[in-house]
């Protein structure tokens, strides 16, 4: 069996957003208005999110968990302004996070076969 993911983020916002995996490091850099794509196998999956005019000056940090154990889960990240809003669908799940805190989008035993994750961020 092959499992496979396809995470892309679309950032609508004026901040830059790294991309870093748990395995593989910084796996890209979206800068506003700006588009990530990846492709990945691995099954054990963190990629933290976090965004910035200045670097190393992080706004918000998120993140995305995902594996064929895992399920997905989507942390928006935590924000005092509330300011950025985030849509998404996973395999038909769509969700929006536009407050703190995270959300389990597929459970555990869904996200077995791998799919696409898609995530766009815009400012409110």
């Amino acid at each position: 069996m092959t499992w496979t993911v396809e995470l892309n983020i679309h950032n609508l916002t004026e901040y830059n957003i790294d991309v870093v995996n748990n395995d593989v490091g910084v796996v890209g850099v979206i800068p506003p208005q700006g588009n990530f794509n990846w492709s990945t196998q691995d099954p054990n999956n963190a990629d933290a999110l976090r965004f910035w005019i200045i670097p190393n000056e992080f706004y918000m940090q998120g993140g995305v968990n995902f594996g064929p154990d895992a399920g997905v889960y989507i942390d928006r990240g935590w924000m005092e302004d509330q300011s950025i809003e985030l849509t998404g669908d996973v395999n038909g799940h769509q969700f929006v996070q536009n407050g703190n805190g995270g959300a389990e989008i597929v459970p555990w035993n869904g996200f077995e076969g791998g799919g696409t994750i898609n995530m766009v961020f815009t400012s409110t």
